[in-house]
């Protein structure tokens, strides 16, 4: 193994998106912990991503030929992690990054998917493409079974591990300075703007309206702000992961602070069971469904197709009548997880 190993990553980030910011914050922690390496992340905003992981190197991520230099020489090239390989909208993302992962390939010593979520692939183009940049990889891990069975499905060959999402590998920082001035909150609201606006919008106000003990985490800015502002008004107050000083591991904080957890956002309900946090999940995608079910908190899950009030409030009710069951049972998930999720790191020590 090189002094230090040079290391790439590839992902959603630079993007708004503090769930992917988390997957990359738990890829960096994870590797930490195994060796040495000059990190370079590949991305859409340099200026967020240095702010967001300190000591990390940044390359531009849209230019190919650039891509191309940033990567020679590379020891470890990390495609992931997050559900980069999906054509839910369009076949083009899994375009973008099959020519990407070629890029990869011919300028890196090893690659890695790293905690990959893989699907839906619904067009055979797709499949394809998946198909084939699978075989180029030297290890390929994923964040749950179903993402296994999918490649299998589809023809990838050879190992495919099993692990965790990378966030379940953080630490939540523990006083975050955004409770200098500010009360602890009682709930955290992860809400995200979807089909059935509507029946979203009327269910919380209803039953959260003029709350004043809730405080808001929007995941991806500016669009959930804008959204739980629909919902709560502009005076709703809402943590900005994106201020000078706040990094992933602070906001985890907050939500390490708080007595419950109401998201849609996936990645808001893996900090609530990372911190033992009780929660309750509105699902608007499997993933979603995955893990409440994974975590023994099917009954604390609510399909957005048929939110109301009525149901929101009943589900609460079940969930803080149970708290200290919940804690137990998530704390012990999380602990879990959090193996599961330092896999990839000794898969990478192992193949550089």
């Amino acid at each position: 193994m090189p002094a230090r190993v040079r290391v790439a990553a590839l992902g959603y980030y630079g993007f708004g998106n503090l769930g992917d910011e988390a997957v990359l914050a738990g890829i960096r922690t994870t590797l930490d912990e195994v060796f040495p390496s000059d990190f370079t992340v590949l991305t859409a905003n340099a200026t967020e991503s240095s702010r967001l992981h300190p000591g990390t190197g940044t390359a531009e991520r849209w230019n190919l030929r650039s891509m191309g230099k940033t990567l020679q020489g590379t020891d470890l090239f990390i495609l992931g992690g997050g559900s980069l390989l999906q054509d839910a909208t369009s076949i083009k993302s899994i375009l973008w990054y099959a020519i990407a992962a070629r890029i990869a390939r011919r300028h890196s010593r090893k690659v890695l998917w790293w905690g990959q979520g893989i699907g839906p692939l619904n067009s055979p183009a797709s499949r394809l493409l998946t198909r084939m940049i699978a075989h180029q990889a030297d290890a390929i891990t994923v964040r749950d079974s179903a993402s296994a069975t999918l490649l299998k499905e589809i023809g990838v060959r050879g190992s495919i591990s099993i692990v965790a999402d990378p966030a379940f590998a953080l630490k939540p920082a523990t006083e975050p300075d955004s409770f200098q001035t500010r009360p602890k909150p009682e709930t955290i609201m992860a809400l995200r703007p979807w089909r059935e606006d509507a029946g979203v919008i009327s269910a919380f106000s209803a039953t959260f309206g003029g709350k004043k003990e809730i405080t808001g985490l929007p995941m991806h800015l500016p669009g959930d702000q804008e959204f739980m502002n629909r919902i709560f008004g502009t005076s709703f107050y809402q943590t900005d992961w994106r201020l000078g000083g706040m990094t992933v591991e602070r906001t985890l904080g907050i939500i390490a602070c708080a007595q419950l957890t109401v998201a849609m956002r996936l990645h808001a309900l893996i900090f609530a069971a990372r911190c033992g946090i009780p929660f309750l999940a509105v699902s608007y995608d499997q993933k979603v469904n995955a893990l409440a079910h994974a975590a023994g908190q099917d009954d604390a899950l609510i399909s957005v197709k048929e939110l109301t009030a009525e149901r929101l409030t009943s589900a609460l009710d079940r969930v803080q009548n149970t708290t200290a069951k919940r804690r137990e049972r998530l704390s012990n998930f999380a602990l879990a997880q959090g193996e599961l999720a330092r896999i990839p790191a000794r898969i990478a020590a192992g193949l550089v």
